[in-house]
């Protein structure tokens, strides 16, 4: 377990950074598209390409930091009226769910990967660039939704004694 929770530490801490860099490339892009258009009448046409796949780098990883803390969003309506067991129940069937989601994500951008031997209309980089980062946002999802899982079991154990 203290092997697991250093690795995790550790994918957390370069998530963080790659988010980071990510959104700050996204803010100089647009921050610069937005000027080139405004003050010489000319916009960056690669931009878009470049923040739209950012954007699902973007999104994918913060739902994996976010499932890290369990902070997606869920439905507590029938937990909050059972008890420490029947939590910890649905705590594991809820991250079964959530991996196995995660990792339909995870080999359905694969595939893509594989498959797609198309370039970027402006940019001509491979696009297959572009599905990888679903593949590692569903790695992403699925590691902290088995950590958070086990921690939650952990911790509850606690409690109970």
């Amino acid at each position: 377990m203290r092997a697991y929770k250093k690795i995790m530490r550790v994918v957390t801490v370069i998530e963080k950074i790659v988010l980071a860099l990510s959104l700050v490339i996204v803010l100089a892009l647009t921050f610069g598209n937005v000027v080139a258009r405004k003050v010489f009448e000319h916009s960056w046409g690669f931009t878009e390409e470049i923040v739209v796949a950012m954007f699902v780098l973007l999104s994918l990883l913060a739902a994996g930091v976010a499932a890290q803390h369990a902070e997606l969003v869920n439905l507590s309506l029938v937990t909050e009226f059972i008890g420490l067991k029947g939590k910890k129940v649905f705590k594991v069937i809820e991250t079964v769910f959530c991996v196995v989601y995660s990792l339909i994500l995870t080999v359905q951008g694969w595939d893509r990967v594989m498959v797609d031997s198309k370039s970027s209309p402006i940019l001509h980089i491979p696009t297959k660039i572009f599905w990888f980062f679903i593949v590692i946002g569903g790695v992403s999802m699925a590691l902290h939704f088995v950590e958070n899982c086990i921690v939650y079991c952990l911790e509850t154990k606690e409690e109970a004694k």
